[in-house]
């Protein structure tokens, strides 16, 4: 992946109309099968309803005005009236069952892809900017929804209507019903020229929204080193820039769906011209009656409102087929193998072991090389180096975020790519730098399992940090509401929180990845305090670039490019001669 992608258009190209896309999308609607039923019985009702309703004011013109017949003239009119009703009843029916299906669809397709966002691979979050997969959720399912509502079943029926009408004109006479539908042809090319400008304005328009998106997540968490650095005019003029290019794209989709509405109506009354005049000329000759005429001219009118729905239609199905694109592209990314596959890894006995490993993310630049490391059960070992020496990624690697191919780790002498994602996880306990807090309490952000809380045990937790007093500074301590990011808790009770999980899960390897890093001296002290007991009795990787976290390590390893330059502990290093017991020393000299 080149760097510019991450921040690129994810523009794609599909054909127009894609029947693989359709396909995709109807196993969502066979869930909600009845609704759907009875939406197209209500679309075939209304169409037959809608039919029959010039000619009761056809028959009401011939057999009660020119009759001279009061009876006849009440009781066409009553019908049509009867009618209108009936389709108005129809209509309303059949908008809110498409809108309650469209809803029910929304719903289970959200579901269903953000399923699939917590089962892909972590490579994957690396390259994607967090804005564009919100657009994903929320814009473009939106959208996406109202295609069922819209387009799968409005413009289903509204076509049904054309092709009734049509027929209907032409069995009531074929030569006026020819003339009518002259003008159809135009009408259909006005359309297609149109459909394929809007549907890549529409993929254009919804390309840059993402990059908008990711662009204001990245603004938004990011505000006060804005603000710290004077960014506001410079992010001002980034966002403004991108906000042009989106503003530019809608206007290109509303330019050519404004163009239509003038066309239909440009041709309709061409069409109605030709009817009035050829048909009027009917009636002068006798060939057919006023009345007729009167429904001719109300079936024009009725066959050219089904146009002008379709035509605003047209912009929601064009909008909602690029929409389907992207969420389909998104569901398509390949997930994590079953994570629960492969043998438990519930109880470690003797040695985690890096082989002859290596491992790059980009096969031309190697993060690790050829490292071999043997840890035994028990072992608080500290990896240092500088920013780029493979640290994190070791830990990464354990965690089996990351696959590998170039050498092993073997716990107890098993590959770790035998044992189960989900066992590894559970195992094997990370710590790092940034703690995610989600929304909710202190308490749930240490029990992350809903359901699983136990006050004995977080008491005993508690205790054995010995993390109490700054749990009192919380307001309602364990029950206290986290704001966003856990921006009302100081550094210091983030890592409360962290470290309080790790208790919670019990692991058999722990990983403190700068996990003490970002804490305010006034609680340095107690963290640290934490993590010998974190740590005591429990095989652990430490992380870090303070002294005071590493220098009790019963061994310490010097990463340099992504190899093991040096290792022993803290005194050895310091006492130790050599270019790399340099570089340590000048970091860690006390």
């Amino acid at each position: 992946m080149s760097d510019d992608s991450y921040f690129s258009s994810d523009d794609l190209k599909a054909p127009h109309w894609d029947s693989g896309l359709v396909r995709r999308i109807m196993p969502y609607l066979k869930r909600w099968r009845g609704l759907f039923s009875v939406s197209v019985f209500l679309v075939f009702a209304g169409t037959a309803v809608q039919v029959s309703l010039p000619l009761w004011l056809g028959k009401a013109v011939d057999h009660g005005l020119k009759g001279k017949s009061n009876e006849s003239l009440i009781w066409f009119v009553s019908l049509y009236g009867i009618g209108k009703l009936l389709f108005f009843i129809i209509s309303t029916a059949r908008n809110w069952l498409l809108q309650y299906t469209g809803q029910k669809v929304l719903h289970d397709l959200r579901n269903d892809l953000f399923t699939h966002l917590q089962r892909l691979p972590i490579s994957f979050f690396d390259r994607t900017p967090t804005g564009r997969l919100v657009t994903r959720i929320t814009n473009d399912v939106a959208t996406l929804a109202e295609l069922f509502s819209a387009a799968l079943i409005s413009v289903s029926g509204e076509v049904l209507i054309l092709f009734a009408i049509g027929i209907t004109m032409m069995t009531l006479h074929f030569k006026l019903g020819i003339a009518a539908l002259l003008t159809s042809p135009l009408l259909f090319a006005v359309a297609w020229f149109l459909k394929i400008r809007i549907r890549d304005a529409f993929r254009n328009a919804r390309a840059k929204l993402a990059m908008l998106n990711a662009i204001l997540a990245e603004n938004i968490s990011g505000m006060s080193v804005i603000h710290i650095y004077n960014q506001e005019k410079s992010r001002e003029g980034k966002f403004d820039e991108m906000n042009t290019d989106l503003q530019n794209a809608e206007l290109d989709s509303v330019f050519y769906n404004s163009f239509f509405i003038p066309a239909v109506t440009v041709v309709y009354a061409i069409t109605m011209a030709v009817v009035l005049i050829y048909g009027g000329t009917l009636v002068s000759e006798k060939a057919i009656s006023i009345g007729l005429l009167v429904s001719f001219i109300a079936y024009v009118q009725a066959f050219f409102e089904p146009v002008k729905q379709i035509s605003e239609k047209i912009t929601v199905f064009q909008s909602s087929m690029a929409s389907a694109e992207r969420v389909f592209a998104l569901m398509d990314e390949a997930e994590e193998p079953d994570i629960d596959a492969g043998q438990a890894f519930d109880n470690f006995k003797s040695t985690l072991e890096f082989r002859d490993f290596s491992f790059s993310y980009n096969p031309d630049k190697p993060v690790i090389k050829n490292l071999n490391i043997t840890i035994s059960k028990g072992e608080r070992v500290a990896i240092v180096g500088h920013t780029g020496a493979g640290k994190t990624t070791i830990a990464s690697i354990l965690k089996r975020f990351y696959e590998f191919s170039e050498g092993k780790i073997l716990i107890d002498g098993v590959d770790l790519r035998k044992f189960s994602r989900a066992s590894v996880r559970r195992g094997i306990s990370l710590i790092q730098q940034d703690v995610t807090i989600f929304s909710g309490t202190m308490r749930d952000n240490i029990f992350l399992e809903e359901g699983t809380f136990d006050a004995e045990k977080m008491n005993a937790i508690i205790g054995e940090l010995q993390m109490q007093s700054l749990l009192d500074k919380l307001p309602r301590g364990l029950d206290t509401e986290i704001y966003e990011r856990g921006a009302n808790l100081s550094a210091g009770q983030r890592q409360l929180i962290a470290f309080c999980r790790a208790m919670v899960a019990n692991p058999e390897i722990l990983i403190l990845d700068e996990a003490t890093s970002s804490v305010d001296s006034e609680t340095e002290a107690i963290i640290q305090q934490a993590v010998l007991r974190l740590t005591s009795q429990r095989t652990s990787l430490i992380i870090a670039h303070r002294l005071s976290t590493i220098k009790n390590c019963d061994r310490i390893l010097v990463l340099h490019h992504g190899q093991l330059v040096e290792q022993g502990t803290h005194q050895q290093l310091l006492a130790a001669n050599g270019h790399y017991h340099k570089l340590y020393q000048l970091q860690f000299s006390q």
